[in-house]
């Protein structure tokens, strides 16, 4: 059972049936409902007199799903495992279980959440030396811009003899206030090199779409004809930035040089 987004806070009551060793509390833990909650949909419960083979609603409507960036929601039915769940989603065990680092995957229980990571597509931009991944329902605007409902992506190369700080503080105070008033600079990795990430301010333009920028400085100079670039520039919302960036890598030529500081 796949739920989409919006589902997060109504996924309904599922059933469950009681084990040996079980209380209302274990359950209630292991669902990450309250004690109060469980009862309230299951009145006929004595907490001190759980039989094995009971049957009980668990209200997975009260649960706070944190659900994690490009997954979607999956309810556990009885019998599953993680090996079927992976081959049935076309997904490695690794994936699933790197989405999953809370659940024990030897004892997997009917109507727990977890989350299938999306199948994601790769961006190959050939001329800028680089790819990345991308959600897949994305359509093409153009060779450098990509965008869906939910988000979207720009790339470009820049032509400068300023420093990547440099570059990155013009970026985030261009006079339009793209980023809002106060935006922040972090200096984190890409591709395992230095890079520079530009983030808004709660102050952004709502039409800016959550815009956030990484700046990182090519391992080489990039050559486009008769025209060389010294850094690769990436526009994106802000809720796809990480997942961008972790992907983020140049052509395997480009990586002999290193990037000056």
């Amino acid at each position: 059972m796949l739920c989409s987004a919006d589902a997060e806070y109504s996924l309904g009551i599922v059933p469950y049936t009681t084990q040996a060793g079980d209380s209302l509390y274990k359950i209630s833990r292991i669902y990450n409902i309250t004690l109060e909650d469980l009862l309230e949909v299951n009145p006929h419960l004595k907490p001190d007199d759980l039989h094995v083979g009971e049957i009980i609603s668990i209200p997975i409507s009260h649960q706070r799903v944190n659900r994690p960036e490009d997954t979607d929601i999956y309810i556990i039915k009885t019998g599953e495992s993680i090996y079927q769940l992976a081959q049935k989603h076309h997904i490695s065990m690794n994936a699933l279980l790197k989405e999953n680092s809370n659940i024990n995957p030897e004892a997997l229980l009917p109507g727990q959440i977890i989350y299938i990571p999306k199948p994601m597509s790769r961006y190959v931009n050939k001329a800028y030396k680089i790819s990345f991944l991308y959600p897949p329902l994305w359509a093409k605007v153009n060779s450098f811009h990509y965008e869906g409902i939910d988000g979207f992506f720009r790339v470009s190369a820049i032509k400068s003899d300023q420093s990547t700080a440099d570059i990155c503080k013009a970026e985030a105070y261009h006079n339009l206030n793209p980023y809002g008033a106060n935006p922040d600079i972090i200096i984190t990795t890409a591709a395992d090199l230095k890079a520079y990430l530009v983030i808004p301010s709660s102050d952004q333009p709502m039409e800016m779409k959550k815009q956030a920028s990484l700046i990182i400085k090519y391992p080489q100079v990039l050559e486009i004809g008769d025209h060389t670039y010294s850094h690769f520039i990436l526009w994106t919302d802000l809720d796809h930035l990480n997942g961008i960036k972790g992907s983020l890598a140049f052509e395997q030529d480009m990586l002999t040089s290193e990037c000056s500081k």
